[in-house]
């Protein structure tokens, strides 16, 4: 069990929870008779999960071992066999949805498969079960745990953020809900010194909740950084009261 430390969430908290399992983790979301590209790994076993039992698979490879148990579907590539981007069906009440996996040196993925029409409502009932302050932690905490709140998408990134001297920022992971968003950074110690790195520093205007894994870092070392904030969606809804605000209108009618 690790110690989480303080959560910046405008008062001190603390909360302990469990270390991540080792295994990549994505989020993808399937539009029917759309094949998707999704990357997997090459030599150890693959999960898809959907959100229901019942889902059938179909592919006319020979290279690849799959197995079914209720909404979970295992998938490996047979050893021996040189792998290649292999195609696969899965068949539910909605509709055939096309998957094409894509065979990486990467470790195994738990693939979490979504359908449009219910992401949204997921990911909004999940934000109305919690509390303001209460959601902010468990979506830390999902995003520590590299398990996702019902309804939330996750994006790979990769993307390295400049402006600091000492460190490097590289956006790993974006977990998108229906009004909050929340980002995984990996912080590495590019100095040639200890440095010690607290949340304030990566506070700025619309961030919602900042939790950093460790603080001191020795040159070389590294942490993750969970950042939250208002999804882009939530963002622009707000912009669009704001300017349509009917008391605003009635206002100036005075």
């Amino acid at each position: 069990m690790k110690n989480r430390g303080f959560f910046w969430l405008f008062v001190s908290l603390i909360i302990f929870i469990f270390s991540p399992q080792v295994y990549g983790l994505n989020t993808v979301t399937l539009t029917e008779g759309q094949s998707i590209f999704v990357d997997i790994s090459m030599r150890n076993l693959n999960l898809v999960k959907f959100p229901f039992s019942g889902a059938r698979v179909y592919t006319g490879s020979k290279l690849l071992d799959i197995k079914l148990d209720e909404g979970n579907i295992f998938i490996k590539f047979i050893e021996n066999e040189p792998p290649s981007p292999q195609e696969v069906f899965f068949i539910v009440s909605s509709g055939v949805y096309p998957m094409i996996l894509v065979p990486k040196e990467i470790p195994a993925q738990t693939i979490i498969v979504r359908l449009p029409r219910e992401e949204i409502s997921e990911a909004l009932n999940w934000e109305a079960s919690h509390s303001y302050i209460a959601g902010l932690k468990e979506l830390i905490k999902a995003m520590y745990e590299e398990r996702p709140p019902r309804g939330f998408s996750v994006k790979l990134v990769g993307e390295e953020r400049i402006g600091w001297k000492e460190a490097k920022v590289v956006l790993r992971q974006v977990y998108t809900g229906a009004t909050l968003q929340g980002e995984v950074y990996e912080i590495t110690n590019i100095s040639k010194e200890l440095a010690r790195f607290i949340e304030k520093e990566f506070y700025e205007k619309g961030i919602l909740a900042v939790s950093m894994e460790r603080h001191d870092l020795k040159p070389g070392e590294k942490t993750d950084l969970y950042l939250v904030k208002k999804s882009k969606a939530q963002r622009e809804f707000e912009r669009i009261m704001r300017k349509d605000n009917p008391l605003d209108i009635l206002k100036g009618e005075r």
